[in-house]
């Protein structure tokens, strides 16, 4: 994120082969020991890094369409997603509806543990 930020403070354009690098060596590429996987990791990330990423990019199934990232301001793009981006929703990933009941019970189980730690385990003693 600090590396685009100064790349947009400087006025240049999107590092996009630097980016690749960025998660094909560094971030995941670092994990991969076999010559064939980081030959196969380098070409997706050669397919899907591109400045296309970002104009007309269907985000969603609902067919979200991204807005074309060269015709707006930083702060308008992000005002247009916040907006106008769908609930996120299990559908919005190609999973079953019912894929965050799991995690919905985990979070619950999560808060009300929290809440009982907090205000203390000798509730009913009287």
């Amino acid at each position: 994120c600090n590396y685009l930020n100064s790349a947009e403070r400087l006025g240049t354009e999107v590092p996009w082969p630097d980016l690749r690098y960025i998660f094909g060596e560094i971030m995941y590429g670092g994990h991969i020991t076999d010559f064939w996987d980081r030959r196969v990791c380098n070409t997706y990330l050669a397919t899907i890094i591109l400045p296309e990423l970002l104009s007309n990019l269907t985000l969603a199934p609902p067919a979200f369409k991204s807005p074309d990232a060269s015709k707006m301001e930083y702060m308008h793009y992000q005002k247009f997603i916040e907006e106008r981006f769908p609930p996120e929703q299990p559908q919005l990933f190609s999973l079953h509806p019912n894929a965050e009941i799991g995690f919905l019970t985990t979070q619950g189980d999560s808060i009300f543990k929290t809440i009982q730690s907090i205000s203390g385990s000798n509730i009913g003693a009287g």
